[in-house]
């Protein structure tokens, strides 16, 4: 509890320094879904598609949102004046003598659609924006928890892990760039999920993956290792009925309230397809509807590839905790591979699960920050070629995936080593 408090109080002070979530981009539609639903309006809720996502993360926080509205509950906030003074750099801005009205700089009146000027929104911290918190709090817990699972829970390694997310770059821009903390919040049910599955428990990791399915689409990526290391095919039904009985629990409002809109946001088609971004798939100059499909479908067919080979390999190997983490890096590293764009948090379930194996292997995290840093190097600082920001991507991206297929190999085939040894030395008895 303590390390949480820590590393939280440094992950909210990186939040602020960064002048925290944008009050524009997917802040309004996510908002707004979580504000339908604190008010009770489910329709609303569930006829917007603004933004290509299941409704977990709203269902999750609009509690609060209802509970504490005059703390948590405005669905916008104003500007602050570091992110300000960059739009003020822009052409559109330069010389508008109304700028911070048309901003919604903090401190300045706000204009409404019909002309009128209104009193300034409250900041992000006095809004759903200081929200974003929790999912940094459940990705923390996540993570901790995982390494108890995994054996792996000494004090220096808890802390080694929260200093990682309250400082990981990819952590915070979930929240700062274009307020994605579902993101958070889905890897971090994913996390507790893993847990779960090394502990045995597989109703309880079930339930966790179906939250984090409804959070999160990409959460399938995570669900199919756990499939492929449970024990028999009795434990594997009760994972995927588990996760599927609450992921449709938590749809089925949505889904009768308004199908057409919950089945775009669940399919990732309802914002108009993928943009266009420094990948190699991007460049392809395939239609965005194309490349949306390949970014959601193919990373998913990968995975099950993967998991499929596991099995074929089956034996004591898969039963460690590094071999559900090796093939959990495979599968979240391919779906970097083939994005049409990455923004800086599309890295934080790669780069946490990479550390995490890293961690519950008893070794030095250096390969994992070494990936993460040179990742964010591609992604975050761009280099300021568009092909050579696709194709350093791409590369990190394969060192991922090939760092999880070479662990679970070299698990896989010490198993048959250990059995080959085991054999020889029972053989000359046996004569």
């Amino acid at each position: 509890m303590l390390l949480v408090l820590a590393g939280g109080a440094c992950f909210v002070g990186i939040v602020v320094a960064r002048q925290g979530p944008p009050a524009g981009g997917d802040t309004a539609p996510l908002t707004a879904v979580t504000s339908a639903l604190a008010d009770g309006h489910l329709h609303a809720a569930a006829a917007d598609d603004g933004l290509p996502n299941p409704p977990g993360y709203a269902l999750l926080v609009a509690p609060l949102v209802a509970a504490f509205p005059t703390w948590v509950g405005a669905p916008a906030w104003c500007t602050q004046p570091g992110r300000a003074d960059g739009l003020r750099a822009q052409t559109q801005y330069a010389h508008d003598p109304a700028f911070g009205t048309d901003v919604g700089e903090c401190g300045s009146p706000r204009r409404l659609a019909d002309g009128d000027l209104a009193p300034s929104l409250p900041p992000w911290y006095r809004a759903q924006g200081v929200l974003g918190i929790v999912g940094w709090i459940v990705l923390a817990a996540g993570g901790l928890v995982l390494l108890r699972a995994g054996g792996a829970d000494t004090p220096a390694r808890m802390a080694a892990l929260v200093v990682l997310l309250a400082f990981l770059p990819a952590a915070s821009s979930a929240v700062v760039q274009l307020f994605h903390p579902q993101d958070m919040l889905s890897l971090g049910l994913a996390l507790l999920a893993l847990a779960q599955v090394l502990r045995q428990r597989f109703v309880a990791a079930g339930l966790l993956f179906g939250a984090a399915l409804l959070t999160k689409q990409y959460a399938v990526l995570l669900l199919l290792p756990a499939l492929a290391v449970a024990p028999d095919g009795r434990t594997r039904l009760r994972l995927a009925g588990a996760a599927l009985v609450l992921f449709v629990a938590g749809l089925a409002p949505f889904f009768a309230s308004a199908p057409r809109a919950t089945i775009e946001n669940l399919s990732g088609f309802s914002a108009g397809g993928a943009v266009s971004g420094a990948t190699v798939l991007s460049l392809a100059g395939w239609s965005t509807t194309v490349v949306s499909a390949v970014a959601r479908d193919v990373p998913v067919v990968f995975a099950l590839g993967v998991c499929l080979w596991a099995y074929a390999r089956r034996g004591a190997w898969l039963q460690r905790p590094e071999a559900l983490l090796a093939l959990g890096l495979a599968c979240v590293g391919s779906r970097l591979v083939f994005e049409s764009v990455i923004f800086p948090y599309y890295l934080l379930a790669t780069s946490v699960v990479f550390f995490l194996l890293d961690l519950v292997a008893q070794r030095s995290p250096h390969r994992s920050l070494a990936w993460s840093a040179g990742a964010a190097f591609f992604v975050a600082v761009h280099p300021g070629n568009q092909a050579v920001n696709a194709v350093g991507t791409l590369a990190f991206a394969f060192l991922a995936v090939a760092a999880g297929l070479i662990e679970a190999n070299r698990l896989s085939s010490a198993d048959k080593d250990v059995a080959r040894d085991a054999a020889a030395r029972v053989q000359p008895t046996v004569a």
